[in-house]
C-alpha cells in the first residue's frame, strides 16, 4: 500500500467511526463497507468511469488547484455522466458536520459514485435523525449535486 492508499483508507475509517457530535453517528455510514478505487485524474484526461469493480471512484486531482477548480471539474463531470455524481473535495476547503471535519485535507478529490445508489442511501438516511446535525447550506450544497 502506498502512501496514497493509506492516507485514504485512514481518512475512510476516521469517516465511519461514531461521533459524540453526531450523536453517535459517523460522518459516512456508508464508506467503510462501499468499494472504493482511487484513480490519479491527469490534466484533460477523458474520463472512463468503471464501477465493475468499485461502487466509489475517488479522483485525485492536482494538488496545486483551489477549491473552486476542483468544483469546477465536478460541474463539468456532473453535465457530462448525468447518471453519475461527482463531489468535490478539496484540501484546500474544510468541510465540517456539526464541527466534526469530513473532508480530507491531504488530496484535492473528485468523489464518484452511480446517481441511483447514492439517492438510494442519501433516502434511507432522511428516515433518521442523521442530517439534523448539518449546516443547512452544506447540506443544499451536497445534496444539490
Amino acid at each position: 500500500m502506498n502512501n496514497i492508499e493509506k492516507n485514504i483508507a485512514e481518512w475512510i475509517d476516521y469517516l465511519s467511526m461514531p461521533q459524540d457530535k453526531l450523536n453517535g453517528s459517523p460522518v459516512c455510514p456508508f464508506a467503510k463497507k462501499a468499494k472504493y478505487k482511487i484513480i490519479d485524474l491527469a490534466d484533460e484526461e477523458v474520463l472512463n468511469p468503471d464501477f465493475s469493480t468499485a461502487e466509489v471512484i475517488l479522483y485525485i486531482v492536482d494538488g496545486s488547484y483551489s477549491f473552486e477548480q476542483v468544483e469546477q471539474l465536478s460541474i463539468k463531470y456532473n453535465k457530462q455522466f448525468p447518471n453519475l455524481v461527482f463531489l468535490p473535495d478539496s484540501k484546500h476547503r474544510h468541510s465540517h458536520i456539526n464541527g466534526v471535519q469530513s473532508n480530507n485535507d491531504k488530496y484535492n478529490l473528485i468523489l464518484c459514485q452511480e446517481r441511483s445508489g447514492l439517492q438510494a442511501a442519501r433516502d434511507r438516511l432522511s428516515q433518521t435523525l442523521y442530517y439534523t446535525h448539518w449546516d443547512e447550506n452544506y447540506l443544499k450544497e451536497i445534496l444539490a449535486q
